[in-house]
């Protein structure tokens, strides 16, 4: 079937309005906005195919974050802006921005646009309910995806922070349509790159690292709009951003802590690093469970909706209410190991106190004001990719596999070892850990538990430091490395995780009493995580 007009305003008639498709347009149909018709015939036509299928030819997607940079208090768009019935919530479109979108999709060749906010009746849950159903597949097929990290109230500069890494959706957003579709759209007024690091330099910087961005390539893809807007590779830009902040920190080292100074910092480069790994891997790594894990959404419930998919999941979303974040999370994780799949989720972020709902997994973070997550320490709230710590990423391979109950209770078999009481020494016999600080509660049942082993070849086995082999050299012994989970029990067969320890040296741990059984763990975390050591005789933890 061809498709049909769901909405169809001048633009004059646009400024200040609140725009409703629910008069014309069918529930649970694919909508897109007309390019050609906003930027020839200044009309927002939104049309809709009514088979239910994705149009036959390319179209390109938005991704935003709904609320994000503003524009100065006391001015407005310079052609105005508009909100959406049932999204009110969220800031304006500004017109002028949504004009910039549709020629960027015109420089790529393309149409006709998708824009979450224009292409789903925000005001119907069923329409809502089928759109998430098919974000992926929406996202998958669009080519380009035009990332604007600013949000759609005004155009984001290249050095301004924006939240776009930080909200949910723009994970699935960014993964699904693949590494070389995706392209950020950011104001720029400057004739060359290099205009604008004079600019922001300026005399801040020392001469070398001025030197040394001069050398770093232009990441200037296309000039979208002539002295106002261009485009470049998201990932070009992430890795010029990562090469550029590795030179920050040589050359600026009493300024590299923050990134804030850095002359590119549109999108948090720790967190794009992140991403990076994480569209690497795919599926196929616990990258996506971390990066995931530190994002937020004001909707608690669209932190797993938005993570499924890329795990291969469809989750019937009508089955959970928008809070409900911990049992969506209980039947995601149930689907993938009932596949046979490897609990690679229990390496989300091991140094983290567990959550109090699950205590295999870390504790949730927070939304804040500012749309960035953030997790309750001891020091006070701390974002969210930091407390993770995504620089050290915990291996995962030899994850076990199981089944994951209703109650978020996790059972599996593996190899494990009864904690004893002593004094105990560091980890292994390299003192590649400190020795533990915290007791778990006395006269309970603790468990080291085997949930992974690796070979670790760049492992010298007499220091227990990492060491590259030169090519000319005969190849490394290497040491076999065991991560263990340390369970306590509280109940009939029922556990909770206390902490994790990894680096392991297997032959350190021959001696234990080692024996196979089955556990179930879960139930809620009990506060922060317990530091266990190794001795030849067995796991300790010390008072």
């Amino acid at each position: 079937m061809p498709p049909r007009l769901a909405l169809d305003i001048p633009l004059f008639n646009l400024a200040n309005a609140t725009v409703s498709l629910d008069e014309h347009a069918v529930p649970c149909c694919f909508r897109f906005l007309d390019c050609n018709a906003f930027i020839d015939s200044d009309v927002l036509r939104i049309i809709e195919w009514p088979d239910g299928s994705l149009p036959e030819y390319s179209f390109a997607a938005i991704s935003y974050p709904w609320r994000d940079l503003q524009i100065p208090t006391g001015t407005t768009p310079p052609e105005g802006s508009f909100s959406v019935k049932g999204a009110e919530h969220a800031d304006h479109i500004s017109i002028d921005v949504l004009r910039t979108a549709c020629i960027a999709a015109h420089c790529f060749g393309r149409s006709i646009l998708w824009i979450d906010r224009l292409c789903i009746l925000q005001t119907r849950k069923d329409d809502k309910n089928w759109q998430i159903q098919r974000m992926f597949q929406i996202y998958a097929h669009c080519d380009p995806c035009l990332v604007f990290p600013g949000g759609l109230v005004r155009l984001a500069g290249l050095s301004e922070p924006t939240t776009w890494i930080d909200r949910a959706w723009t994970l699935q957003e960014a993964s699904a349509p693949g590494r070389n579709r995706l392209k950020c759209v950011f104001a720029f007024t400057h004739t060359t790159y290099f205009d604008f690091l004079e600019q922001q330099c300026g005399s801040r910087f020392s001469p070398k690292f001025i030197e040394f961005l001069h050398h770093t390539p232009s990441p200037l893809q296309t000039i979208v709009e002539p002295g106002r807007s261009a485009a470049c590779d998201l990932i070009e830009l992430f890795r010029l951003m990562a090469g550029g902040v590795a030179g920050f920190k040589y050359h600026e080292p009493t300024l590299s802590m923050h990134h804030d100074h850095f002359p590119v910092r549109v999108i948090y480069t720790p967190a794009a690093k992140l991403l990076q790994r994480a569209l690497k891997t795919g599926r196929s790594g616990q990258y996506l469970w971390v990066s995931a894990f530190a994002r937020s959404s004001s909707r608690p419930v669209d932190m797993v909706f938005s993570l499924m998919d890329l795990l291969g999941v469809s989750l019937d979303v009508s089955q959970f209410h928008a809070a409900e974040r911990t049992k969506a999370t209980i039947k995601l994780i149930q689907v993938l190991m009932d596949r046979g799949e490897r609990a690679t989720w229990l390496y989300i972020a091991p140094e983290m106190p567990s959550s109090v709902e699950i205590s295999t997994l870390p504790a949730m973070p927070e939304t804040s004001e500012s749309g960035r997550a953030y997790i309750r320490t001891r020091e006070g709230p701390m974002l969210a990719f930091e407390a993770i710590g995504t620089q050290d990423v915990w291996q995962s391979e030899g994850a076990p596999k199981g089944v994951m109950c209703d109650s978020g209770y996790f059972r599996f078999y593996s190899r494990a070892a009864l904690v004893i009481r002593g004094d105990g020494g560091s980890l292994g016999d390299t003192g590649r850990r400190q020795t533990a600080t915290m007791r778990a509660y006395d006269d309970r049942e603790t468990w080291a538990i085997v949930i992974g082993r690796r070979k670790e070849l760049n492992r010298d086995p007499d220091t227990g430091h990492i060491r590259l082999t030169p090519r000319s050299a005969p190849p490394p012994i290497g040491v076999i490395e065991i991560t263990l989970l340390f369970a306590e029990r509280h109940g009939y067969g029922l556990f909770h995780r206390l902490g994790m320890e990894r680096e392991i040296d297997e032959k350190s741990v021959a001696g234990w009493k080692w024996t196979w059984r089955e556990f179930c763990v879960g139930g809620p975390g009990r506060g922060d995580r317990v530091r266990f050591s190794v001795t030849p005789t067995g796991p300790v933890f010390q008072s």
